[in-house]
């Protein structure tokens, strides 16, 4: 579609400028590309109010606009979630830039949810994948292991943050996923760049899959 509209939201603040050569390449592949941020019109406060609690079981992991990292309780962040694509039904597409698990919970008609993008696309490789799974935090371990493990894959969790990045921390955590029998790796975080995957790929024997990649190759297909 040659004047498709795509409105890329990200759960924290825009424009994202870790994601800026990214979106700049969709741009530049013809797409009329707009950034949105959940977090956009909050205040320091009111961003901290979101913070989750002890009981928080589902966790969210962003970035601010000055390039603090965030955590945020899923829970609270879904009224603000809904609000901001409420507004933006004109797009021709609306991508959540979020691989946490959000299918059949937000309200949407042209919405893409990475979660869903990359759990059929995995599945459509092969579905008895032992699966390496690299989020950002520690206690997001339950959620992202519950999401793959519903879509019926085998998997082991690790943490290493896309937004306080560190090459050979990653790196030893993909070959401790590798050395435990993963198949095929997955920083499951839109985070995470190619530029990061690269830095770490040569040094393993196992695929390594980025969601951000995959999804925007997606979106440029259907586009």
């Amino acid at each position: 579609m040659k004047h498709s509209k795509i409105a890329v939201v990200t759960i924290g603040q825009a424009p994202r400028k870790d994601m800026a050569e990214d979106i700049q390449q969709l741009r530049a592949s013809g797409l009329h590309v707009h950034e949105f941020g959940v977090l956009d019109s909050l205040s320091p406060a009111e961003i901290t109010s979101l913070s989750p609690s002890s009981e928080d079981t589902d966790v969210l992991v962003t970035l601010l606009t000055n390039g603090q990292q965030v955590k945020l309780s899923k829970q609270k962040l879904m009224p603000y979630i809904q609000t901001c694509i409420d507004d933006l039904h004109e797009f021709t597409w609306v991508l959540l830039m979020c691989t946490g698990d959000f299918t059949n919970k937000l309200s949407c008609k042209n919405l893409l949810l990475p979660d869903r993008m990359m759990t059929n696309l995995v599945k459509g490789l092969q579905t008895e994948l032992a699966l390496g799974l690299i989020g950002p935090e520690p206690e997001q371990q339950q959620t992202v292991a519950e999401k793959w493990q519903s879509a019926q894959f085998d998997v082991t969790f690790s943490a290493s943050s896309p937004y306080q990045f560190n090459a050979q921390h990653l790196l030893a955590k993909a070959q401790l996923l590798e050395y435990q029998g993963a198949d095929l790796l997955i920083l499951d975080c839109m985070g995470y760049s190619t530029t990061m995957k690269n830095m770490i790929k040569d040094q393993l024997t196992i695929p390594v899959i980025v969601p951000r990649e995959a999804v925007f190759t997606i979106l440029k297909a259907i586009c």
